[in-house]
């Protein structure tokens, strides 16, 4: 089967389209059954949307600084939440074209394939001085969209995805003092997804 690409498609449109674009998103994901589990996250794709909405109505009535400057983040949180659906979809999609369109999604022109972004590198482990908490840090990847963490607690040999982010830091918490813990990370693209990166340990204070 021919696997396609995700066009997220919001570097041009202004805030009105911007929210729109949003909103079809949420209406064609909601009980989209290619989609499971984006179904809990659209609560806070639809609070961006109404975010950007509100943010335009008092720029529009009031104006001023604070206005302006309330609307540009209201912006900068919609598009990043409209990047990481379309990463989610990608992956949930595995290319499929009738997937991606079924999300509110575009596919990307047919151009030679892309390579899958690189392995995730620079991988840390910080421990602090509260109990039973880590600080997990990468170095971001060139062209990744999401990233998935992934724990193995001890020499347990068993892996748990404990977090789906675009940040490329987190705190874990909630761990077992004098405890090792085993992190790895890969990076996901529109383009793929990686190989996992080096594993890197530390114990939990």
């Amino acid at each position: 089967m021919e696997k396609f690409t995700v066009k997220i498609g919001i570097s041009d449109l202004n805030s009105g389209a911007l929210e729109d674009k949003g909103r079809n998103v949420y209406d064609s994901i909601l009980g989209n059954a290619s989609f499971p589990t984006l179904q809990g996250l659209l609560p806070a794709l639809l609070k961006a949307c109404d975010d950007l909405l509100a943010a335009n109505l008092a720029m529009e009535f009031n104006g001023g600084k604070v206005a302006s400057e309330n609307k540009r983040l209201a912006e900068k949180a919609l598009r990043a939440m409209l990047k990481s659906f379309g990463g989610y979809v990608q992956g949930a999609s595995d290319g499929d074209k009738a997937k991606i369109l079924s999300a509110a999604f575009d596919v990307a022109k047919d151009r030679a394939p892309l390579p899958p972004p690189s392995a995730p590198t620079k991988l840390t482990i910080t421990r602090t001085a509260l109990f039973g908490v880590l600080k997990v840090r990468w170095k971001g990847v060139h062209g990744a969209v999401l990233y998935y963490l992934e724990m193995q607690v001890g020499d347990s040999g068993v892996w748990t995805r404990v977090l789906t982010t675009s940040r490329v830091n987190h705190e874990m918490t909630g761990l077992t003092t004098g405890v090792e813990y085993t992190f790895r990370v890969q990076a996901l693209a529109t383009s793929g997804i990686s190989e996992m990166s080096s594993t890197v340990s530390n114990i939990a204070a």
